[in-house]
């Protein structure tokens, strides 16, 4: 059809071409996809394929191939707050790049700053990283601005409550 109709216009074209692509990484064939992205990278759906490329990797546990993904992904789109936390998320799951991925769930915090729902959640990432570097205290103060925007929230509160048990422990292990 695209060959048929080359007049059509950018929004079907780059649909089309992100369906016959997502075919391929169907199979595996990432190869599409990346050329997707290099010709539509302005396109939301070249953000979501960079996050299937992502989630792939994780899933093969192809940890290098991942964190090309998401150098690709925070070099086109250095100025999402879904893209930098997500990374952020992530760095703390691996326990890498943590000092980056801080700076990145700040950044991303700032971005949203009148979203408070979205922001809460990007707080939470913040906290995660914080805990993943040892860093209670400014863990528990990050949850703490998620729970004043969303009090009712249980996974906010069991967050909160591991980051101030990670506290107890570690000053249960530190020497005398």
């Amino acid at each position: 059809l695209l060959e048929s109709f080359p007049d059509v216009d950018e929004n079907m074209a780059s649909t089309a071409r992100f369906e016959l692509a997502y075919d391929e990484f169907k199979n595996r064939n990432m190869d599409p996809f990346n050329e997707f992205v290099n010709k539509f990278s302005t396109s939301h759906m070249a953000q979501q394929a960079l996050s299937l490329m992502a989630r792939f990797y994780k899933d093969s546990d192809n940890k290098v191939s991942e964190l090309g993904v998401y150098a690709r992904m925070l070099e086109l789109y250095p100025n999402n707050p879904r893209t930098l936390n997500g990374y952020a998320w992530r760095m703390a799951e691996m326990e890498l790049n943590l000092e980056d991925a801080l700076a990145k769930a700040r950044y991303a915090v700032e971005l949203t700053a009148i979203d408070k729902d979205f922001q809460a959640g990007i707080l939470d990432t913040e906290a995660e990283v914080l805990w993943k570097m040892g860093r209670f205290n400014e863990a528990i103060l990050t949850i703490e601005k998620s729970l004043r925007i969303n009090p009712s929230s249980d996974y906010f509160m069991n967050q909160k409550a591991k980051f101030v048990n990670a506290k107890k422990d570690a000053r249960k292990h530190v020497p005398a």
